[in-house]
């Protein structure tokens, strides 16, 4: 095999084996973005204020850190909210599989849902629903 023939072999399987992994690694992000809910969404959720009349709802669990940071930020911020805990009450349980998330804590303010301590977000929507921080 000349020289000319190996580069040329090597080029080929190398193009074969980074065409394989770009495919890959694209078939992976396609399949999270497709099957990842959407961090913020709006729609009416005045079902879940039937309960409170507090301005903000969150569903939490006692164990998770982003939980806990969310709390810490809307005691530190002076923010009004109630709290309800799926593991702990099953009709919290309900209304929380009903808004079709896997993940805490989800937050909603007015007409957003939101996953997550996104504070840009929360604070956006606590402005667009007049909730002073």
């Amino acid at each position: 095999m000349t020289a000319k023939e190996i580069i040329k072999s090597t080029l080929s399987y190398s193009f074969v084996l980074a065409l394989g992994l770009g495919l890959g690694f694209g078939a992976l992000q396609g399949y999270t973005w497709l099957t990842t809910p959407a961090t913020v969404v709006m729609d009416d959720f005045s079902s879940h204020f039937s309960l409170t009349d507090k301005p903000v709802i969150m569903y939490g669990v006692d164990w998770c850190p982003s939980c806990k940071n969310t709390r810490a930020y809307f005691s530190k911020n002076n923010i009004e909210y109630v709290e309800f805990n799926p593991e702990k009450d099953p009709e919290a349980l309900e209304r929380f599989n009903q808004l079709g998330v896997n993940a805490y804590p989800v937050i909603i303010i007015g007409n957003k849902r939101i996953i997550g301590l996104d504070v840009e977000e929360i604070n956006l929507a606590l402005s667009e629903n007049n909730i002073q921080l």
